[in-house]
């Protein structure tokens, strides 16, 4: 029983961490747009997508390309590249 609860532990914390990391990507161009930016991003697997910041949307932060960033996403719209909704946008240090 032990070794059940053990392995079920494991796979959840492993489960959130792999999760984890997919949220983070890195900046690899920004587009100024009319209320905010475009940030063209790249994850860990070389997978392309945007993502919008802006003030509006309450999730504007100061960015620079090749920043690493983890965002905390609502949604993800299918288009090429996928559109990332985020909530928040966090610069990994």
């Amino acid at each position: 029983m032990k070794a059940v609860i053990t392995i079920i532990i494991i796979t959840l914390f492993l489960g959130c961490k792999t999760m984890e990391e997919t949220n983070k990507y890195t900046i690899t161009k920004i587009e100024q747009g009319k209320d905010g930016q475009t940030l063209y991003l790249k994850d860990s697997k070389n997978n392309v997508y945007t993502t919008v910041i802006s003030i509006p949307n309450g999730n504007f932060v100061k960015v620079e390309e090749g920043n690493k960033i983890k965002l905390e996403i609502i949604k993800m719209i299918e288009t090429y590249p996928p559109i990332l909704v985020s909530k928040s946008i966090e610069i990994i240090k």
